[in-house]
C-alpha cells in the first residue's frame, strides 16, 4: 500500500477514520491518528483508503482557508462511536435496534476488559442485529 500524505484511511478493525503520521519497517507498519486524537499502530492490511472522506476534507479545507479558519484534518463524522454512546443514542441512530437491544449492547460493553469495544467484530455477539448491514452502511465505529 502506497501512503499519500494527505489521504485518509479507514481502520478495518475499529471503523475509525485515521491519517498516517509515520511509517516504518519498509511501509509494513504505520503510526496513525484517529479523529479523537488517539495515536496507535496499524499493520498495512488493517488500513484501506477512504477516498470519499479525503475528498470531503479537501473541500472543507478550501472553505476553511477562505474563511480564515484553521483547516480541518477530518470531515464531520456522522458515525456513532459505540463506546461513548448511550443506549438511547444507539437505538435512535441505528434503524432496527430498539432500546432493549441497545441496552444489551451496552451491557456487553461493560462486561469487556476495559469496559470498551476494541473492534467492530465484538458487536456480533449481540445476535438480533444484522451487523454486516450496519458495518456496510458505515453507521458505527469504536
Amino acid at each position: 500500500m502506497t501512503v499519500t500524505p494527505s489521504m485518509l484511511y479507514q481502520h478495518k478493525k475499529t471503523g475509525a477514520r485515521v491519517k498516517v503520521v509515520s511509517e516504518w519497517d519498509n511501509g509494513d507498519w504505520y503510526m496513525v491518528e484517529d479523529q479523537d486524537g488517539r495515536l496507535f499502530t496499524a499493520y498495512k492490511t488493517e488500513l484501506c483508503p477512504d477516498e470519499v472522506a479525503t475528498k470531503t476534507v479537501k473541500t472543507l479545507q478550501v472553505k476553511d482557508k477562505a474563511a480564515k479558519e484553521e483547516p480541518r484534518t477530518f470531515p464531520p463524522d456522522a458515525r456513532l462511536n459505540i463506546n461513548t454512546a448511550t443506549a438511547q443514542m444507539i437505538a435512535d441512530h441505528i434503524k432496527g435496534i430498539g432500546l432493549k437491544t441497545a441496552r444489551e449492547i451496552k451491557d456487553l460493553q461493560m462486561s469487556l476488559s476495559g469496559e470498551r469495544f476494541n473492534n467492530l467484530e465484538q458487536l456480533k455477539q449481540v445476535k438480533r442485529v444484522d451487523w454486516d448491514a450496519v458495518f456496510a452502511a458505515d453507521l458505527v465505529r469504536v
